[in-house]
């Protein structure tokens, strides 16, 4: 198999603290990439522990299994907020962030092992959080005038604001509650209304 990499230029930004070793970048042109040791702020050291590395051009890692961790810093490194960002900014309005699975793509939120953050039975897209949490969809940053749906532990709201909510099939559409005792039924043909007690205003 061949690949065909593209020579990327390294700059290199300015960090406040301690000078720190910066990687080895070969000039990928059939050479392995190899990295010479960090210094003491990437691996638990006294410093503050940032390493930035940038380049101009296509930066690129490959591998079977590829796993971003943030974790407790080794001591006496002092921990910090623990984030994990994607960011692509651009120009400003033309930053696209794009993840695809050709079997599925998995998004969890919770403590650990609940949910699962992994499921070899995703075939499509997966949101899932856990029992206590919460799951929002909001287009727009208006209270009452936008339009989102959200999630909670008790209910679940569908919120239109200003606009129109519109739920339609070709065959039918069906409301229900306590399994089917009580129920709405819209068909092309008719309206179905059933319950121990209709009451029409």
């Amino acid at each position: 198999m061949n690949f065909h990499f593209r020579k990327c230029q390294r700059r290199t930004l300015p960090l406040t603290g301690p000078p720190k070793a910066e990687p080895r970048v070969p000039e990928l042109a059939g050479e392995a990439l190899s990295v010479e040791p960090f210094g003491g702020g990437s691996g638990g050291g006294p410093n503050d522990g940032g390493h930035v590395t940038a380049y101009d051009g296509i930066y690129s890692i490959a591998a079977n299994q590829i796993d971003f961790i943030c974790r407790p810093p080794i001591p006496p490194a002092s921990p910090g907020p623990y984030i994990l960002s994607l960011l692509s900014s651009g120009m400003g309005t033309d930053g696209r962030v794009e993840v695809r699975g050709t079997q599925g793509v998995r998004v969890t939120a919770g403590p650990p092992l609940l949910p699962p953050g992994s499921s070899e039975s995703t075939n499509g897209v997966e949101v899932v959080a856990g029992e206590a949490q919460s799951v929002l969809i909001q287009r727009g940053l208006i209270p009452g005038i936008d339009q989102q749906i959200e999630m909670q532990p008790g209910s679940i709201m569908i919120d239109g604001g200003i606009g129109m909510v519109t739920v339609q099939s070709l065959t039918n559409v069906k409301i229900q509650v306590a399994g089917g005792l009580s129920s709405i039924t819209l068909t092309p043909a008719a309206i179905i209304i059933q319950g121990p007690i209709v009451m029409i205003n």
